[in-house]
C-alpha cells in the first residue's frame, strides 16, 4: 500500500463541496485519498475518464456513470451525484 500524499489528504479534508449533493460523494473520494488509492495521478487520470464519460475504478473505490448521475461507491456504501459537480470539485483540488 502507498503513503497517502498528506498534503493532497489534508486539501481534500478541508475541501468542502459547494454543491451539497456532492459532499457524500467527496467523503468516499477523501476516503481512497486516506488509504493512498487516490493519489495525484490517479486524481489527474479520473478526472480525464469523468470528462470522457468513462467509468473508473481504483481497489474498492468505484466512479460509474448511471444515466446523468455518477455512483461513488466504496465497498457497500453507494452515493450519487452530479458528474459536472464532482469534476469541478476534483479540478479545484489538483490545481
Amino acid at each position: 500500500m502507498t503513503t497517502p500524499d498528506s498534503l493532497l489528504r489534508s486539501r481534500a479534508q478541508r475541501q468542502v463541496p459547494v454543491s451539497p449533493e456532492v459532499r457524500d460523494c467527496w467523503r468516499l473520494v477523501v476516503r481512497g485519498i486516506e488509504l493512498g488509492w487516490l493519489e495525484r495521478g490517479e486524481l489527474r487520470e479520473l478526472i480525464a475518464h469523468l470528462r470522457s464519460n468513462r467509468d473508473f475504478g481504483v481497489e474498492e473505490l468505484q466512479f460509474e456513470h448511471v444515466g446523468d448521475r455518477l455512483r461513488v461507491s466504496f465497498l457497500d456504501e453507494v452515493v450519487k451525484c452530479p458528474p459536472a459537480a464532482m469534476l469541478q470539485e476534483l479540478a479545484a483540488l489538483v490545481t
